[in-house]
């Protein structure tokens, strides 16, 4: 699964939570889930109502005891049951005590049933409106375009909601759907399509889908909607795409390489694909990035994108991730929520291998770097594979996405590729259909190896943070050694990991490799050379996950920005430089601007001349806005934002601003850039800019987010009359974290800053989408102590929300609103005791103007 995060490349929808570290306190130790019953199959004959927002239906439950049981549960939140049977053994079915107590079915057996029996439960239920699990879309008054359609959403434990089973990750069962709904509408579940009946004299048609291979509860599907669909085959498997009626020109753009990953993953994992189809659906208002339903992935609407937003705008990472999931996710399935790095770091890892197939090694590298970027910037409080949780989504952070990949890229240059994929392949064909804990891949590793893996599983998934580390690099002329000092910083004992360095003596010379096992805290180095070395790189390759801090010459510095043959070298090298200021440094990155052939390199050089300052740097970044790659173009448009006050920038992000770029997002981070350099017409400018349509709404959005630079309260009226309902929905949710960023940036009137609260806690109504319930929750957190009159609203969100991402949400808000509002009312009494005061000095100071006015007459 993809959780929605901010976009910076546009490649895929970045893989982790927006929430801050949490505090977990005296949270229970989380462990595998008892079973003492082994469910087997689940059947679900439905009749969905979509305009009622109701399923009427029976799920027939065929499991085994694995002890003598006396009561068989079910988890089940809010189902209206009419009626259990069960049968024993083949034996005629026969009602049963059961009680509902909105969490969990219990039925209650007259006599035990003994371990291995055969049994079947037979209940009868109905949902209606659930808050969960099942997500019921139609038109209505505000928005009257919404089309007629239900999906489900089932990780991490929503399913339950639904229909009964138990909703944990340990228990697989086969599965089938019979499914009856209104002729005209699209019915898609898991596994092969048995039947599809027209009953004409009710104008409904019954489908039937069938997942014969057992697989976990939560990943079971559901969705009745229309669609356009698009129908294929890979070896003998349909392939199929649905999307909303209007959007079929967008498929070959969104999904045209799929069957090029089902070759390639099959092969590299030497495990062809499992399932008996692969269907990807795009549903309304879709909750997160995707979601790896067993044989059918749910998506977003941002999937899809025009030829406009193709130029610098890709869903392969997102299709490339939940294809992955469906081998390590669905085939292998983590056995608790503690493990789930091993379903979304191997999804996360699998996107990269499959940029480095399609687009190259510097893009897995850049893909790599970035990953490091954000698994290192995140949790550093709690492992990986942490046990003390309180809710399952307290572990979908960056310790299961980037790091999670992290983990298997380390082992994979630990070990060699030979080696690597064949422990992939051992560990899938040794677990497959079953679910898997992080020390199942350790023990795999070793198996492969011969090699001890326990102290790397032990830094990596069961202790937090990463290693820091401080690099000096020193050349003795006399001793003809280069000496170079490395130590690791971080709180606590040493990782341990492999220190490699690399030294060229001259130009177009191999690099001399010293390595060396670092268990200790600090280590030197003294490498005899015959000359002193024109390039030096700690780690070369980019293979240990950490922060480094090197120190050595410009020489050097300047040599790994033009001849590292790794663009995370040449990167590093730029950032470097553009830290310094100085005149040498900077004209190091305009002539390598002008050399460098990958477009991520130069937009990180883009980016270092924004840091650099000086005219020379802002004339490069003006002509870099003609590269010809426009995620580079884009990088210079957000680096013009530094330099203000420089009406040569503003005449060229002006220009963008007004007209256009033949990407989306380059023009987005013109109209970002712009707006924080604050001219006197900048309302002017960007109001006109929010009737421009864009893929994902970027362009309107970065209107939204320039508007707040105005520092003009009276914006708050334009951006609460875009949260409104009538508004696109990737509008909304802008406008309201907009909101706070205007109240953050100025002192609004006491009165305009009460509409403002009273707008985001309108916003966490029941009645919106959780997407717009989130970013009103994040946008009340922004405001800190002036959010202190939505605390209640918040805490009845924390308790209440169907959605976990919600709850979780809301209770981070509450503790940084908290951490701030005690002294809140107090600065209130006193900026109204300034105010009065200052009145009262002006009723003086007139006063006094009076009367010396009349001693001078």
């Amino acid at each position: 699964m993809m959780t929605r995060a901010p976009l910076r490349f546009g490649a895929c929808f970045v893989v982790i939570s927006t929430f801050g570290v949490r505090a977990y306190g005296d949270s229970p130790l989380r462990v595998v889930a008892d079973r003492p019953v082994d469910i087997t199959h689940i059947r679900l004959e439905l009749t969905v109502d979509l305009e009622a927002k109701v399923v009427v239906g029976t799920a027939t439950i065929s499991l085994t005891p694995l002890r003598p049981v006396g009561s068989i549960r079910f988890d089940a939140i809010d189902l209206q049951t009419s009626n259990v049977t069960l049968a024993v053994d083949g034996n005629e079915h026969t009602q049963v005590d059961f009680y509902n107590d909105g969490k969990q079915i219990v039925v209650t057996l007259e006599r035990q049933l003994p371990a291995g029996a055969r049994a079947e439960v037979r209940i009868d239920y109905a949902v209606r409106r659930p808050a969960s699990g099942l997500h019921f879309f139609g038109p209505t008054d505000a928005e009257p375009d919404t089309p007629l359609q239900v999906w489900s959403q089932g990780e991490a434990i929503s399913n339950r909601e639904w229909f009964p089973c138990f909703d944990h990750p340990n228990e697989m069962q086969t599965t089938e759907l019979i499914v009856t709904a209104r002729t005209g509408f699209e019915v898609l579940s898991n596994g092969t399509l048995v039947a599809k009946t027209d009953n004409a004299d009710t104008d409904t048609t019954t489908w039937h889908w069938k997942q014969d291979q057992p697989h976990v509860a939560y990943l079971v599907s559901l969705v009745v909607g229309k669609f356009a669909v698009q129908r294929d085959t890979w070896r003998d498997k349909p392939v199929t795409y649905y999307v909303p009626p209007d959007r079929a020109d967008d498929i070959e753009r969104s999904f045209g390489k799929t069957k090029r990953m089902l070759d390639f993953f099959s092969e590299r994992i030497d495990y062809e694909y499992p399932w008996d189809k692969y269907a990807q659906v795009v549903v309304e208002q879709f909750i997160i990035g995707g979601m790896e339903n067993t044989s059918a992935t749910t998506l977003t609407e941002r999937t899809l994108h025009d030829y406009r937003a193709h130029l610098d705008y890709s869903s392969d990472g997102l299709v490339a991730h939940e294809l992955a999931h469906q081998w390590f996710g669905d085939l292998l399935t983590c056995a608790n929520w503690t493990h789930i790095w091993l379903n979304e770091g191997f999804a996360s890892y699998f996107e990269a291998i499959w940029a480095e197939h399609d687009e190259g090694t510097d893009a897995f590298a850049f893909n790599m770097f970035e990953k490091a970027e954000s698994a290192t910037g995140g949790d550093e409080k709690h492992p990986v594979a942490h046990r003390r949780w309180h809710e399952p989504w307290d572990q979908f952070d960056v310790r299961a996405y980037p790091k999670g990949a992290w983990l298997l890229h380390m082992i994979r240059r630990s070990v060699g590729d030979e080696r690597f994929w064949e422990i992939i392949r051992t560990y899938t064909r040794k677990h497959a259909h079953r679910p898997v804990e992080t020390v199942d891949l350790r023990k795999v590793c070793e198996d492969v190896t011969g090699r001890s893996f326990e102290r790397f599983f032990h830094d990596w998934t069961e202790r937090p943070g990463h290693p820091k580390m401080k690099v000096d690099y020193a050349w003795q002329a006399d001793d003809k050694l280069a000496r170079i000092d490395v130590k690791q910083t971080q709180d606590g004992e040493a990782f341990h990991v492999p220190v490699k360095l690399a030294l060229v003596t001259k130009d177009g010379a191999e690099p001399i490799i010293v390595e060396h096992a670092m268990h200790e805290k600090a280590h030197t180095f003294h490498v005899p050379l015959p000359s002193r070395p024109v390039r030096f790189r700690f780690d070369p390759g980019f293979s240990v996950l950490k922060e480094e801090t090197v120190e050595q010459g410009r020489d050097l510095w300047i040599a790994q920005l033009t001849d590292d043959p790794d663009p995370v070298g040449r990167i590093l090298a730029a950032r470097h430089l553009g830290k310094s200021h100085a005149d040498a440094e900077t004209q190091a990155l305009i002539d390598a601007l002008k050399t460098e052939p990958f477009w991520g390199v130069q937009g990180e050089i883009c980016a270092a001349l924004g840091e650099a300052g000086g005219k020379k740097a802002r004339d490069a970044l003006i002509e870099a806005l003609k590269l010809e790659h426009p995620k580079a173009r884009r990088r210079a448009a957000e680096a013009l934002s530094a330099y203000r006050d420089e009406s040569k920038v503003l005449a060229a992000l002006r220009l963008i601003v007004e007209q256009g770029d033949a990407s989306y997002y380059v023009e987005a981070a013109a109209i970002e850039s712009y707006a924080k350099h604050r001219p006197t017409e900048l309302r002017t400018v960007l109001e006109p800019v929010l009737d421009r349509p864009s893929h994902n709404e970027v362009v309107r959005r970065a209107a939204l987010q320039g508007l707040t630079e105005t520092l003009d309260p009276q914006v708050t009226e334009t951006l609460i009359a875009w949260s409104a309902r009538d508004k696109p929905r990737a509008c909304r949710d802008e406008a309201l974290g907009a909101l706070a960023q205007l109240t953050r940036k100025v002192k609004l009137p006491e009165s305009v800053l009460n509409r403002v609260v009273q707008t985001l806690t309108a916003h966490l109504s029941p009645h919106e989408t959780p997407r717009i319930r989130r970013a009103a929750v994040e946008a009340l957190r922004d405001l800190g102590g002036d959010a202190y009159p939505a605390v209640e609203a918040l805490e009845t969100l924390a308790k209440q929300d169907a959605e976990g991402r919600v709850r979780t949400a809301a209770k981070d808000a509450i503790q940084k609103i908290r951490a701030v509002a005690p002294v809140q009312p107090e600065v209130k009494q006193l900026r109204k005791e300034l105010d009065e005061i200052k009145k009262t000095n002006e009723k003086l100071q007139e006063r006094i103007t009076e009367l010396e006015g009349k001693t001078a007459k």
